[in-house]
């Protein structure tokens, strides 16, 4: 075609190849059906083909005899059963051929003059028992030029056939409708009357006023291919009316007004499968928006879950806090009561002095801070374990929401996909959880502690355990008493016990004091690391969710970018042919 194209037009035909490659691409990227992809491939293909001109209708509404009469032979098959089971593409040959060059669709070839420009398409007949035939009808109408539409005068515009043409509507074609068998009307008026309504029906599917052309094919074939006399042929061909549909077909569409419509006939296809893209590529978008907000409300989980958690802690690590308040006071009373002349022989029996202040002071603190440090591991074990629950299960009801979710009409695969990745993740998350070691988090968090306090000491663990620990640390606190014994009474009283009594208090404190800070900053570093690892593993354990939402994401808005192009594309190129159509009427 390209060969006989004005420099305009070639510049149009050039951007509709570029318009489909484009699509053609989009549809690859969004996993279109292969039909789809299929038909964009045709259409490109039939932007340099002969103008198609192709005959749809009901079965049994003569489109096999109207072609045969328009060729000027019985070429293809007729009768009142369903004769054409395929698709028929009739072109010229210098002798009849046949050749299947796709599944239901048969190239023919005609020593037909006019067929060297235009080819001319015979398909199943719709509505009829064999549904497949309606079906291969309904697929090819997107690679028409032109569409003739050809209803019956006995059954004008059925409900199937309104059905039918607001499918050729959608693919943005062009039509021509033909108002067969007038010869069972009365008369004139009758057949006004049947045109008139046939037109006001199709107009108000179409959106556009079409041509309509009343014919009677059977006349027309008596008078072309029956065996009358010239008169009574030349009658009939006039009755039938098919003279005016002819040269329509034949010299009214001329070149230029065919070129026209080839141009303009693939754009309706572009436009409905770019608006399908849209609408599918809109549909994801709105989906991955909901993702966001899922991450979203996720984030805010684990924000929410480490405040709280941090403010818990420092609540929890007042009840250590008080216990070692506890002890000191106790320290100072029995520092007080003990540390004075008239418990002087108690003084110098180091034992008994040693023995007292574990009683007296120390008591069952070590077991109650060991309980205390117990409980607080208890708590943030059930509290991280309880926070994976919660986001495994906040996930598992956002996929189960989606399940049954189909995304547009483009292909499932991005739903499939992302449906597979909130399941894995789930099951992922759940897999943490079931593995999470509470013992061994006690373990490595009381190992912490005592590592820091020896530390402090510089105590040799070995197997001495948080309690031991702390009592070797707080019974240090006598060791100030040691020098009471080496004075005289008198000087112990005057002079040594005051001083003693109060280095005594003053090293307890400190010694209490230096516990205190060390033990709820080593709980501290070491809980806020737990609770930093926990919100680290649920956030590397939903990642690929992560992941697949944002480069969906990018890959959707770059692609909703070039359907904005294909658009643009499409009405530039209206308004082009528009202005051709415009200066050939001048």
């Amino acid at each position: 075609m390209q060969n006989v194209l004005t420099p305009s037009q070639q510049a149009i035909l050039q951007r509709e190849r570029e318009l489909f490659a484009l699509l053609e691409t989009i549809a690859a990227r969004l996993d279109a059906p292969p039909a789809e992809r299929e038909l964009l491939a045709h259409t490109r293909q039939q932007l340099d083909a002969f103008f198609l001109l192709v005959v749809v209708g009901e079965f049994n509404s003569g489109k096999s005899a109207f072609i045969n009469t328009l060729l000027g032979a019985r070429f293809l098959d007729e009768g009142v059963t369903p004769t054409t089971s395929q698709i028929h593409v009739i072109g010229y040959a210098p002798r009849p051929v046949a050749e299947q060059v796709e599944p239901f669709v048969l190239r023919v070839g005609y020593p037909v003059p006019w067929l060297q420009t235009i080819h001319i398409v015979d398909t199943p007949g719709t509505n009829a028992v064999i549904r497949r035939h309606q079906q291969i009808t309904e697929g090819f109408i997107p690679r028409a030029d032109l569409v003739l539409f050809i209803t019956s005068a006995d059954r004008p515009f059925s409900e199937s056939e309104r059905a039918f043409l607001e499918l050729v509507k959608a693919w943005g074609k062009k039509v021509v409708v033909v108002v067969n068998k007038i010869d069972i009307l009365e008369n004139e008026a009758a057949i006004n009357q049947v045109v008139d309504f046939v037109r006001d029906q199709a107009t108000m599917v179409l959106g556009v006023v079409p041509q309509v052309f009343p014919v009677s094919v059977r006349w027309a074939q008596q008078a072309r291919l029956g065996d009358r006399s010239d008169g009574e042929a030349a009658r009939l061909l006039e009755a039938s009316r098919f003279v005016a549909l002819e040269d329509f077909i034949l010299r009214t569409l001329d070149h230029q007004q065919r070129v026209l419509i080839k141009l303009s006939s693939p754009l309706g296809v572009a436009e409905r499968l770019r608006a399908g893209y849209e609408a599918g590529v809109n549909e994801r978008l709105q989906l991955l928006q909901d993702d966001f907000i899922t991450l979203e409300h996720v984030e805010t989980l684990l924000t929410a879950y480490a405040a709280d958690m941090r403010h818990d802690l420092r609540l929890r690590l007042k009840g250590i806090e008080n216990i070692l308040h506890e002890l000191r006071a106790r320290g100072d009373r029995f520092f007080e009561e003990m540390i004075r002349l008239g418990r002087l022989f108690d003084l110098l029996n180091g034992a008994r002095l040693r023995a007292e202040f574990e009683r007296v002071v120390i008591a069952d603190t070590h077991h109650r801070l060991e309980q205390e440090v117990n409980a607080l591991i208890d708590w943030l074990s059930e509290r991280n374990y309880r926070q994976w629950q919660d986001v495994t299960g906040y996930l598992n009801r956002r996929a189960d929401r989606h399940g049954d979710r189909i995304v547009g009409e483009i292909g499932g695969r991005f739903d499939l996909d992302r449906r597979a990745l909130l399941q894995s993740v789930g099951r992922r998350a759940r897999e943490i959880v079931a593995s999470y070691d509470h013992q061994a988090a006690a373990d490595e968090l009381s190992t912490a502690v005592k590592n820091s306090l020896a530390a402090m000491g510089a105590v040799e663990l070995g197997a001495l355990g948080l309690g031991t620990l702390l009592l070797h640390l707080l019974t240090r606190a006598l060791d100030p008493l040691g020098l009471v014994a080496a004075g005289g009474l008198a000087l112990a009283g005057l002079f040594i016990l005051p001083a003693r009594r109060r280095a005594a208090k003053n090293d307890l404190d400190a010694r209490i004091e230096a516990m205190r800070e060390r033990l709820v900053s080593t709980l501290t570093a070491e809980c806020e690391h737990q609770i930093d690892a926990t919100i680290q593993a649920i956030r590397e354990a939903i990642s690929p969710y992560t992941r697949f939402i944002r480069v969906e994401f990018d890959k959707l808005s770059a692609l909703q970018n070039e359907l904005d192009t294909v658009a643009t594309t499409v009405r530039h190129i209206q308004s082009q042919l528009h202005a051709l159509e415009t200066v050939g009427n001048l």
